[in-house]
């Protein structure tokens, strides 16, 4: 994955910025991806994965996936069915991968986000300031079971939101859960939210919590209010 991707002007007015930090040294690869695409119907694609596992197995799995989630998006199907679809995939890429994902698509014509998730952590919402999290539906993650049927929510985004999707190593601490990670991430957030995408996606890593010396990703979508936002 590029590790600083320039700032991206995506159509329906969003602003992007991606961010992906390596792994630590004796791996300097990993299985985390992440995906902001614009499709022929319109809708943009936002998504981000994390295979388990390190080195060439785990970062052979995410080029897979990464790629396979590219080619059905342009399917025309929904976030439901794009998961669906790519936990058979996973099923059968080999050597027993898993991974946890969240997937997207924004719709300009009305600033709908229809998303669903395969046991990934929840995005964060900054709005007026103030950070949410949009817990995601309890489902399985990806190369679990097949034939597996995931769940979609549906919210509205208006002018001045931001929208972060992050992997774990962002936030996971040998001696804490996940939960607190979050929370941590979320206070943070809302404490830079203000900023432009690029400061804020770069003031998160910088600050981040994750000592387990995973890699990791984060995205930053914000649909603008006015062209310099």
């Amino acid at each position: 994955m590029p590790e600083g991707p320039g700032l991206q002007e995506m159509p329906g007015n969003l602003v992007v910025a991606a961010r992906y930090r390596p792994a630590a040294k004796e791996y300097r690869v990993g299985g985390d991806w992440y995906d902001v695409l614009a499709l022929p119907s319109g809708r943009i694609l936002v998504a981000v994965g994390d295979i388990a596992g390190h080195g060439i197995d785990a970062v052979t799995g995410m080029v897979v996936l990464r790629n396979a989630q590219r080619a059905l998006a342009f399917t025309g199907h929904s976030p439901r069915q794009l998961m669906e679809r790519l936990n058979e995939v996973t099923l059968r890429t080999g050597g027993g991968i898993t991974a946890t994902a969240v997937c997207a698509l924004y719709d300009p014509d009305d600033r709908g986000l229809l998303w669903t998730s395969a046991g990934h952590l929840p995005m964060v919402l900054l709005r007026d300031g103030a950070a949410r999290l949009l817990e995601p539906p309890q489902d399985l993650l990806l190369g679990a079971v097949p034939e597996y049927g995931y769940r979609e929510q549906r919210i509205g985004l208006r002018p001045g939101d931001t929208l972060l999707l992050y992997t774990d190593g962002l936030i996971e601490r040998r001696h804490a859960g996940l939960d607190e990670g979050v929370a941590r991430l979320a206070a943070d957030a809302e404490r830079l939210a203000g900023h432009a995408p690029d400061t804020l996606v770069d003031s998160l890593l910088g600050t981040a919590a994750g000592d387990t010396d995973d890699d990791t990703s984060i995205v930053a979508v914000r649909v603008r209010s006015r062209p310099e936002d």
